[in-house]
């Protein structure tokens, strides 16, 4: 469980109002709005398009189980027209990401805008010492990062990630560029640990496959059989070898290179 896991759990569930929103904790009720918004192809424009039958049932059991994902409720109709997300990012330790989906119905009113400042504006403070908040968003989708902007978040970095230029955002304050600097330092030093990694690796590491599970007993075997350190990563060495520099890739694929004597 993650540092943003366990600050939701102490304040969940809570419920959220503006002049024209109620945000509630999502439901099992809610099953056919998760569907409507993963599959409609106007929402999914920027998000991959649509999403399979199997991740809407993932995510129509996961939503109403997890702290920090709202529905987004119309006051005036008692529509339910978009979910809110804090949970945490998977890019950068420590962080918290606030996602958002809204119903095409709902656009150009600025209730999306209303409905993550009011996400915003409780985590900062709810939580105002459990690290930064970040919202990422395609640089090709101007609609989401006016929203942002709108809100008072900051553009603080870009990348590439699913094959598209990506927009990180963070809410502006007197600390942004300190917690930022650390932030995106971690980050590029975890990317230039796996590209070394990736340019040393042996010729066996070479030939690991980016699914590991698909290796078998007899290939597993040839394989260094320890478990450095706190990562725990399948080595690309071959067994019986004890240099300090190891190299091998993640569960999904990514290549890492740590120390022997390194306990992170």
């Amino acid at each position: 469980m993650t540092s943003v896991d366990v600050a939701l759990g102490l304040v969940w569930p809570t419920e959220l109002r503006t002049d024209r929103l109620h945000l509630r904790p999502v439901t099992v009720e809610d099953a056919s709005l998760v569907r409507e918004l993963l599959t409609d192809t106007r929402v999914r424009s920027f998000l991959g398009g649509p999403a399979s039958e199997e991740r809407v049932a993932a995510r129509q059991a996961s939503y109403p189980a997890t702290a920090g994902s709202w529905t987004v409720v119309r006051v005036a109709d008692g529509q339910a027209v978009g979910l809110v997300v804090i949970g945490p990012d998977h890019r950068c330790d420590g962080a918290a990401e606030v996602s958002y989906q809204m119903l095409p119905d709902a656009w150009g009113k600025g209730l999306g805008r209303e409905a993550v400042a009011s996400a915003v504006s409780w985590w900062t403070d709810a939580v105002p010492a459990d690290g930064p908040l970040v919202a990422v968003t395609q640089a090709a989708n101007a609609a989401s990062r006016r929203l942002l902007e709108s809100i008072g978040m900051r553009l603080v970095d870009e990348f590439e990630e699913h094959g598209e230029q990506q927009c990180l955002y963070t809410p502006a304050g007197d600390d942004t560029e300190l917690r930022w600097a650390r932030l995106v330092a971690g980050r590029v030093d975890a990317v230039e640990r796996r590209r070394g990694a990736q340019a040393r690796a042996t010729a066996l590491g070479q030939e690991l496959p980016d699914d590991l599970t698909a290796l078998s007993p007899g290939e597993l075997a040839r394989l260094c059989s320890d478990r450095h350190g706190a990562y725990g990563r399948i080595c690309a060495r071959t067994a019986g070898h004890v240099p300090a520099l190891h190299l091998g890739r993640a569960p999904d694929g990514a290549w890492i290179a740590w120390l022997a004597n390194c306990e992170e």
